[in-house]
């Protein structure tokens, strides 16, 4: 490469600030006491919700030590902004299991939370639709007051519809025009080790006939390609699982008029995860670095060298001897 190996670390590192800085900054433009009061509402309202749903597996949580953590910075132990409340409540309802994943964003209850239902009980379909319900129901609702039981009672008077429709009727193939159009997505997260993540990434990919790849480390860097919608509902489920931070970078969307034209465009002949460490790296584990190299060769071979650039913020430019080997 034209840059040397400390310089492209520099520049990546220069890049993931700056994306932290935009972060940090959306937060503070809020006000502090502001922001502790938000806080302290979502806090109570987790408590409420625990105490409605206290029999065993109804309340589920990856990482316990937020709360801890938003504790100690609403007492003042701790400067760094916490994260995000995240919180999966399980409803066992009567004709089926509903899991109603939960993203509470700092400024919850003044924006709306970020709700997620699935069900291996639902169709594709109807998973979408239900949860397209929900968002609109939501949007309905005032901002500034918690809302996140009147969400729940909302599945729990509604859920039979969207159960009762894929009973009766087979769905048709959707003529969408989002099935008119190619997507491909380039994804970056902070880090991905989770085996159960990697597992659930590979999995979807396969059930949403998706192509392309998943680099676990950190940073974590996933490229899917498929049909539009494929890929939003791939993404929708993905970013709603427990991530430190996760964002879509780019999307590059070209219309098509078949599944033949779809699968023309694709870079990549099915979906693998992959791995860059180098020799040097690979025994470290979590504390290994990308070979940044090996990672632009891989995306060179595939005519993908541009998502260098949308990724760390510099053109990667392969020598000779490196694109020979």
């Amino acid at each position: 490469m034209s840059l040397s190996k400390e310089n492209v670390a520099q520049k990546e590192s220069e890049s993931c600030v700056s994306f932290n800085e935009i972060e940090d900054q959306a937060i503070i433009s809020v006000d502090r006491s502001e922001l502790e009061e938000m806080l302290r509402q979502q806090l109570a309202e987790y408590e409420m919700l625990q105490s409605m749903f206290s029999n065993a597996g109804e309340m589920c949580m990856d990482d316990y030590s937020v709360i801890a953590d938003i504790n100690e910075f609403l007492d003042g132990h701790c400067s760094s902004f916490p994260q995000c409340l995240d919180f999966t409540v399980n409803l066992y309802l009567e004709k089926i299991k509903l899991e109603v994943c939960i993203t509470l964003p700092h400024e919850y209850p003044a924006v709306e939370p970020d709700i997620y239902v699935r069900s291996d009980k639902l169709s594709r379909d109807q998973q979408h639709n239900l949860n397209k319900d929900l968002e609109e129901f939501v949007k309905t609702l005032d901002r500034g007051e918690t809302c996140l039981l009147q969400a729940i009672s909302w599945l729990q008077e509604n859920y039979e519809n969207y159960v009762e429709v894929n009973e009766a009727v087979v769905p048709a193939q959707s003529t969408d025009s989002e099935d008119k159009q190619f997507a491909r997505f380039w994804i970056y997260s902070h880090h991905i080790f989770s085996k159960v993540k990697r597992r659930e990434i590979l999995g979807l990919a396969s059930e949403y006939d998706i192509t392309g790849f998943c680099l676990p480390g950190r940073p974590g860097i996933i490229c899917i390609e498929g049909l539009s919608r494929n890929c939003e509902e791939w993404w929708l489920k993905i970013k709603h699982m427990n991530w430190k931070k996760i964002m879509c970078r780019k999307k590059e969307i070209e219309p098509i008029s078949n599944q033949e034209e779809c699968n023309a465009l694709r870079k990549f002949s099915s979906f693998e995860e992959v791995s860059f460490m180098g020799d040097k790296n690979s025994s470290k584990g979590r504390n290994g670095h990308m070979d940044m190299g090996a990672l632009l060769r891989y995306l060179d071979n595939h005519q993908c060298a541009h998502a260098f650039r949308d990724y760390f913020g510099i053109d990667g430019k392969l020598c000779d001897t490196a694109a020979s080997h």
